[in-house]
């Protein structure tokens, strides 16, 4: 969830057509597309797997502090306390349950996301030697922490989002404090480059989230789920989550999506430096009366952006939510699985071709099932395992043709992992951990952070 930083200069909105052209604003040339990674790691105690608080001597707060000191970083403020860091282009930003996010700058290739990605964890490896007790999980959900029972980072966003929650999904609150993801950002290069991609984006979003299915333990116990990450957002306000269904179908355009996020409800804008919550509009309805005396301004349309949460979002960019939070080496593995369909067009219409005679109810269906099913889960009649394997197939070969003079190595080295760890056994990462415990005669929670743990002991 963005971390804002408030314009005192207001580009004022005087109608809904001064929006019409700000997605293929944003388009770039061939030349100019890259990949952004952003991933969410979780801070607990390693002996009891409870995840760590916002504040005290070893919370959340004060591990940012130290970054800030050892590494260079600017501490971004909210009410004096620190709600994120800043490093040129790179950002470490906070989840509302204190899930610590590495928001990386665009990166030509794979191999540097993977280079930033090492960065990352070798700065939380030494926070781990200074704060005696703590780890760094790497999976899709706290294992042992109850929403109720943390404290919410203090960001007046994340204040309004809880309180609006409260009527809209049961597990919204579950959904703000115990999740962790690993979210991709690509390019466009026109309107039906983005298009495109977001309609194969949601056409096989639910088998993606299959294949790293990584979040079958919680509350202590395993939850009977295989993403339970996938779950509590198919319970998380309808409104701006979900599967959009009505962007698989041929034709859509940026004019199609603008009406979807214009229709949204909003949640909040911010005037010199408040957060006030919006209630009971549309983005539309705020361009054409205001709210309390505020006039619609492109910040807030983009602000509005960023509090749009389905499967797959167009911003300045096309960002692909749906995996649960990975191990290193598959982080990057995510990046050029997606790199691979998205990147080559070929690959991308060749994608769309194994998903294209399902009806929309059976994608619905299939939405419902990947939850507690994973990669168990059926499209139509076919099993979700054998389009995943084609799938990875089909991005390898696309990578292996997007080889360039500064960079001849091929990215499908990043698929080999995916393909070794996973479809190769045939169980996702979360059926793995399910076998690994069922072995197990007792299991406490220092066994289940040692599992997790995104950093070797030895670093």
């Amino acid at each position: 969830m963005s971390t804002f930083i408030d314009h005192p200069q207001k580009t004022i909105l005087d109608s809904e057509d001064m929006l019409k052209d700000y997605f293929s604003k944003h388009a770039k040339c061939r030349t100019c597309i890259f990949v952004g990674m952003e991933a969410e790691l979780l801070g607990v105690n390693k002996m009891t797997g409870q995840a760590l608080p916002y504040s005290g001597p070893s919370g959340i707060e004060a591990i940012l502090k130290t970054m800030a000191q050892r590494f260079g970083y600017e501490p971004l403020l909210e009410a004096g306390r620190i709600i994120a860091l800043k490093r040129t282009d790179a950002m470490v930003t906070l989840e509302p349950g204190g899930q610590i996010e590495l928001s990386a700058p665009p990166a030509d290739n794979v191999f540097q996301v993977e280079e930033q990605v090492q960065r990352f964890l070798s700065e939380l490896a030494q926070m781990r030697r200074e704060f005696d007790g703590i780890e760094w999980l790497a999976c899709g959900i706290q294992p042992y922490s109850r929403p109720e029972a943390m404290e919410r980072v203090p960001k007046k966003r994340y204040g309004i989002m809880e309180a609006h929650f409260k009527s809209r999904g049961t597990l919204s609150h579950a959904m703000m404090k115990l999740t962790a993801t690993n979210q991709v950002n690509f390019d466009y290069l026109d309107e039906a480059d983005a298009m495109e991609s977001l309609r194969v984006a949601f056409g096989i979003t639910s088998i993606v989230t299959a294949l790293f299915a990584n979040s079958a333990f919680s509350g202590g116990r395993p939850n009977g789920f295989a993403t339970y990450r996938l779950e509590i957002w198919n319970h998380t306000d309808p409104d701006r989550s979900g599967l959009l269904t009505q962007f698989m179908r041929p034709g859509c355009t940026f004019q199609d999506y603008l009406d979807y996020v214009l229709d949204m409800p909003m949640l909040f804008i911010v005037r010199d430096g408040r957060w006030l919550p919006v209630h009971d509009r549309s983005f539309r309805q705020f361009i054409r009366t205001g709210y309390e005396g505020f006039q619609a301004a492109l910040e807030d349309f983009e602000l509005h952006l960023s509090a749009a949460f389905p499967e797959a979002r167009l911003k300045q960019y096309l960002e692909v939510r749906g995996v649960d939070g990975q191990s290193p080496a598959l982080i990057p593995a995510v990046a050029a699985f997606w790199k691979g369909l998205f990147y080559q067009k070929d690959a991308k219409r060749e994608a769309w071709k194994l998903v294209k005679s399902a009806t929309m109810e059976e994608r619905l269906q299939l939405h419902r099932d990947v939850p507690r099913l994973g990669l168990k889960a059926k499209l139509g009649n076919r099993p979700i395992l054998e389009i995943a394997a084609d799938l990875v197939e089909l991005s390898c070969s696309s990578l292996s043709r997007q080889t360039t003079a500064a960079e001849n190595r091929s990215e499908c080295v990043f698929l080999n992992r995916i393909r070794q760890e996973i479809i190769q056994p045939g169980k996702s990462p979360a059926e793995q951990f399910l076998d690994w415990y069922a072995a197990k005669v007792y299991v406490c929670p220092a066994d289940i952070t040692a599992y997790f743990r995104a950093i070797p002991n030895a670093c």
